[in-house]
């Protein structure tokens, strides 16, 4: 789902759990030829008939066995199971075995895609990016990862730089768990770009580094999504777009072209539960969804990429490079921590964002920093504080930095700073697991949260943007909670019955509750990048960290079987971190894999004999 101040294209969340297609099966689904296909714009179909010449149809190791790897994949995705099954499939046919393992969307950040180093002379610490590939490694062994969507931020995309900073460079939070060494400086043409005034060259940079990302194949980038948003009929004041949910303070129920009025509750159905409700380490959407109705965040973006104001007031800035924020003068903590002001947000940037120790376990550390240099933040005011920057940023106020982000009283995170352990011991306060110091700053209240199953927030009757106009008596609904289901089925039946308001539909049940008298279905394009990770660490297939070997993978799989026949073309072909649809994006730079001549089996297994080490051999 998409939050008024967490909205999944932009906002601060990284990583999403994704697979919401239909529930295929893995009939029909052979990737075979069609005859038909124009070739290699992504709906060619390519060839896995041939054999690889003279090559066996077994890849051997050095045991003389043959080569398996171990594949971990979300059960939250409605489809990614079947996809799974359909890429074990497809490396079968390059000689390669697949060991499926299942398990949860938090389970697989925790156990495999968060990792664990130990520095000389240095406390351990664990993040996703904890330290070098050779010595930080996680919990439980794998060597691919399925399941997992990198958002593609297309208005800003010099916001992916934290998956595509090298593992060598740790100073600030990254998000690059699988290992990956640049064949080329990412991260300083990122930079580059982020002060690029010139749209034509900003343009010519990014297209740069797309085109390496698909180049050097760190992951493979297989798919970009549509959502398919299913609400209840008398669902009234949503406003479809990009951005949708935006406004979700001012839904209400009623019939088309009633006014607002209060009612009951609202549900949302999940899949997930959230991971954590602490506003420094959530990077995942469930979490950043249930932590956003308790705590609105500074401002957002409409559909029309107007900014709609929310705990900020106004931005200003003359040069593009010094940005001043301003609060309103009506925000509230909760827990006796007073008003709100610029103390706050410069004590929160400095003490947490730019901790140089990082104490906090902040996940989003490398937003505050340029050139791995703490960005100046100063107190202008009782209210306001600027921020300035280095060199001129013309996107900065869309980038997630400021945008939806969030902020902790500098009365409670000062009782932990110096203390031993305080990171830990802020997240288990019960001022952050019960959200105690929200006030009224969002439009709903922390009620309860019971684990994997309900999270439950009741109407804040203090909500601060009662005082703006279009805001009147929002929210309209007495409590809303998200309601987590463990079975796909019995999500789509509790929907059907009207037990819940809103869920994201799988393509294969769209048609059935569009035509229903009951539901309707809304479509949003869905900037999170479905990825196959490959882990190049040192508990990973040691061969992955070939350029060539991540390159014939990908040409093994076949994309357009995925887009169509599992996800039943609510979907499109990714080659790299950024969607077609994207001003940034060009197609004469990006290395295309699994369409069309780009999808063959025989040239696969070729690029493999002749990349994998010599103790590797086809029989």
């Amino acid at each position: 789902m998409v939050r008024g101040n967490i909205i999944q294209p932009n906002r601060r969340t990284l990583l999403k759990t994704l697979g919401a297609g239909g529930l295929a099966g893995l009939a029909g689904c052979t990737g075979e030829r069609n005859e038909d296909a124009s070739g290699d714009d992504g709906s060619g179909g390519g060839t896995d008939s041939a054999d690889g010449g003279d090559l066996g149809s077994t890849l051997l190791g050095p045991d003389g066995e043959q080569v398996t790897l171990s594949m971990v994949y979300s059960t939250g995705g409605q489809t990614t199971k079947t996809i799974a099954q359909f890429i074990k499939q497809e490396y079968g046919k390059l000689g390669i075995g697949v060991e499926l393992t299942g398990v949860p969307f938090n389970t697989m950040l925790s156990k495999y895609a968060q990792n664990t180093y130990s520095p000389e002379g240095g406390e351990e610490r664990s993040s996703f990016n904890a330290g070098p590939r050779d010595e930080a490694t996680s919990t439980e062994q794998w060597d691919l990862m399925l399941g997992i969507g990198f958002n593609s931020y297309p208005r800003t995309p010099t916001s992916i730089r934290p998956f595509w900073t090298s593992e060598e460079k740790r100073k600030q939070s990254t998000t690059n768990f699988y290992g990956y060494r640049p064949s080329e400086n990412i991260a300083g043409m990122l930079d580059e770009a982020s002060k690029q005034t010139d749209e034509a060259k900003r343009q010519e940079l990014l297209a740069d580094v797309f085109g390496v990302l698909s180049h050097d194949q760190p992951v493979n980038f297989y798919e970009f999504s549509v959502d398919l948003n299913g609400f209840q009929k008398d669902v009234q004041g949503i406003k479809p777009g990009q951005n949708i949910d935006y406004n979700y303070q001012q839904y209400f129920r009623g019939d088309s072209g009633g006014s607002a009025s209060m009612s009951g509750g609202y549900s949302y159905g999940e899949g997930t539960d959230a991971k954590t409700l602490n506003p420094i380490r959530i990077n995942d959407e469930s979490s950043s969804d249930r932590l956003a109705l308790t705590l609105d965040g500074a401002y957002t973006f409409d559909n029309d990429n107007e900014v709609v104001y929310l705990w900020v007031e106004s931005i200003d800035t003359d040069d593009k490079q010094n940005y001043e924020f301003t609060l309103r003068d009506n925000l509230q903590w909760g827990g006796d921590y007073g008003q709100m002001t610029a103390d706050d947000w410069v004590y929160y940037i400095k003490e947490v964002h730019q901790a140089e120790d990082n104490w906090a376990g902040d996940v989003n550390q490398s937003d505050w920093f340029r050139n791995d240099e703490p960005i100046p933040v100063e107190k202008t005011g009782k209210l306001s504080f600027e921020i300035q920057l280095p060199e001129v940023d013309p996107s900065f106020v869309k980038k997630p930095i400021m945008w939806g982000a969030m902020c902790l009283p500098k009365g409670l995170v000062e009782q932990y700073r110096d203390v031993e352990d305080g990171g830990n011991k802020l997240n288990q306060s019960n001022a952050i697991q019960e959200i105690t110091y929200s006030g009224n700053l969002g439009p709903y209240t922390f009620d309860r949260w019971d684990r994997e199953s309900v999270f439950v927030a009741k109407r804040n009757e203090d909500y601060y943007l009662r005082d703006v106009a279009g805001y009147d008596e929002t929210p309209n609904f007495e409590e809303y909670k998200f309601q987590v289901f463990g079975e796909q089925s019995t999500r789509l039946s509790a929907f059907e019955t009207g037990e819940i308001d809103q869920l994201l539909l799988p393509s294969s049940k769209a048609k059935k509750f569009e035509d229903l008298d009951s539901t309707k279905v809304i479509q949003t394009p869905n900037a999170f990048c479905s990825i196959l990770a490959y882990n190049q660490r040192a508990n990973g297939w040691d061969q992955l960290r070939t350029r060539e070997v991540r390159h014939a993978l990908s040409m093994g799989v076949n994309k357009k079987t995925i887009v169509e026949n599992i996800d039943r073309g609510y979907a499109s072909v990714a080659h790299t971190h950024q969607p077609a649809f994207s001003d940034w994006f060009d197609d004469t730079k990006v290395e295309k894999t699994g369409v069309g001549e780009h999808y063959d089996t025989a040239k696969a297994k070729q690029m493999l004999a002749d990349n994998l080490s010599g103790d590797y051999s086809f029989e």
